[in-house]
C-alpha cells in the first residue's frame, strides 16, 4: 500500500509526523510540500518575492496553479493507494477530482477550525479553496467534535474524529531532572485574557516562566517582560527539555479554533509533569480524569488557588503527574496511534457492501 502525504511541510509536527508514523508501522509513504515554492523558492527581487507572498496569502495565482499541476503529476508517477491532505488550504476542488480519477482514496485533514467566526479579516481568504473542495473528499478527520457537527450542517457525512497527537521521539520524560521552574506556559498570544491571568499569577506571588510567540501584541508585554525577561518561542529539544523542568505546566485553549483540547494535553503528560488546563468537558470525561490524572480551572481565582495548593502539596503533584503519564499511555496517543486510525479507515472505505 502506497500513501501521499500532502500538506504546506513547514513543521515537523504535522505532516513530517504522519510520515514517519507510517513509516514506523510499515507503509510505503511518499510527501508533496508546497513550502518549496514560497518559503524556500530563491526570489530573483524583492518584487518577486512580495508576488510570491500576495500568492501564497490570497490563495490566487501562477504559484497555485503550479502547485496544483505538480500534484496531479506526482499523483500519476507514484500512483498511491492513499492521498493524505493535511490542511489543504492551497489545492483546488477540481486538483482533487483529478487525483482521484487515478483510483485512489484522498481523505482530508484539518487541524485549524475552518468554520470559525474568530479568525480576523487577514485571514479572509485562508479557508476559501478548502471549503470549496469539501464535497470531493472521500473522507474529512476533523480535530475537534464541533467540526463534525459543522461538517454535517452542510450536508457533508463522511467525517470523523482525529485528534492530534504526542510524538515519542520528541515528547518525553526526562528522569532525575532538576525542576527549574514552578509553573511553566509555553504557547502563543491570543486575545483572549490569557495575558491578564499570567499578570494575576505574577502579582499574587507564582513563579511563572513563559515562552512563546505574538505575546508583544499584549497591552501587557512590558510589564510582563519586566517581570519575567525575554518571551521568545522554544522548540524540539528545548521544548520537551523545559516542560520537563516544570513543576507545573500551564494549558491555555485557542478561541479562535474554538478548542476543547489542544496538542500540549498530550505533550505535558508524555513527561510525567502535572497539566493544568482551562476546564471543558471534553478534556475532563474524555482525557483525564479531573484531579487524578490532570487538574483543571474555571477562573483565574481558582487556578491561583490551585497552583498554590499543589505547589505546596508536591507529592500529590506528582502523583497527578504520574498518573495523567500513565493514562496517555494506555489510551494510546502517539502519532502511530493516529496513523492507525486513517489506515482503519481506509481499510474501511475500500470494502464493497453487498447489493
Amino acid at each position: 500500500m502506497k500513501i501521499l502525504i500532502i500538506g504546506s511541510g513547514r513543521y515537523n509536527i504535522y505532516e513530517s509526523a504522519l510520515k514517519k508514523g507510517f513509516d514506523e508501522i510499515g507503509y510505503d509513504v511518499y510527501t508533496f510540500y508546497w513550502k518549496s515554492y514560497f518559503k524556500d523558492y530563491k526570489y530573483k527581487s524583492f518584487v518577486e518575492k512580495l508576488n510570491y507572498k500576495f500568492q501564497n496569502k490570497f490563495l490566487v495565482g501562477h504559484v497555485l496553479w503550479q502547485i496544483n499541476k505538480d500534484v496531479v503529476q506526482k499523483v500519476n508517477e507514484i500512483k498511491p493507494d492513499l492521498v493524505f491532505i493535511y490542511r489543504g488550504t492551497h489545492i483546488y476542488p477540481k486538483t482533487i477530482q483529478k487525483i482521484k480519477s487515478f483510483g485512489c482514496k484522498v481523505f482530508g485533514y484539518n487541524n485549524d477550525d475552518p468554520f470559525s467566526e474568530k479568525y480576523s479579516l487577514s485571514h479572509f481568504r485562508l479557508w476559501s479553496l478548502y471549503k470549496k473542495g469539501i464535497f470531493s473528499y472521500d473522507w474529512i478527520f476533523s480535530y475537534r467534535w464541533k467540526n463534525i457537527d459543522d461538517y454535517k450542517n452542510l450536508g457533508y457525512e463522511n467525517v470523523s474524529l482525529l485528534r492530534s497527537y504526542y510524538i515519542k521521539d520528541s515528547n518525553f520524560y526526562i528522569s532525575n531532572i532538576e525542576k527549574k521552574y514552578d509553573v511553566i506556559f509555553i504557547g502563543h498570544w491570543e486575545n483572549d485574557g490569557r495575558d491578564e491571568i499570567i499578570k494575576y499569577l505574577i502579582e499574587n506571588g507564582i513563579k511563572i516562566k513563559l515562552f512563546g510567540t505574538l505575546w508583544e501584541k499584549s497591552k501587557y508585554y512590558k510589564y510582563l517582560k519586566e517581570k519575567i525577561g525575554d518571551i521568545k518561542p522554544i522548540y524540539k529539544e528545548e521544548y520537551n527539555l523545559t516542560i520537563n523542568k516544570a513543576k507545573i505546566a500551564l494549558v491555555f485553549l485557542s478561541k479562535i479554533n474554538n478548542d476543547t483540547y489542544t496538542r500540549r494535553c498530550f505533550e505535558i503528560p508524555a513527561t510525567k509533569t502535572m497539566m493544568i488546563a482551562e476546564y471543558t468537558d471534553d478534556l475532563a470525561n474524555n482525557l483525564f480524569e479531573e484531579d487524578k490524572e490532570a487538574v483543571y480551572f474555571k477562573n483565574k481565582e481558582e487556578l491561583l488557588e490551585k497552583i498554590k495548593y499543589y505547589l505546596a502539596n508536591e507529592d500529590k503533584m506528582k502523583e497527578i503527574g504520574e498518573n495523567g503519564y500513565k493514562r496517555l499511555m494506555n489510551d494510546g496517543h502517539e502519532v502511530t496511534d493516529r496513523c492507525g486510525e486513517i489506515i482503519r479507515k481506509y481499510k474501511e472505505s475500500t470494502i464493497k457492501k453487498p447489493n
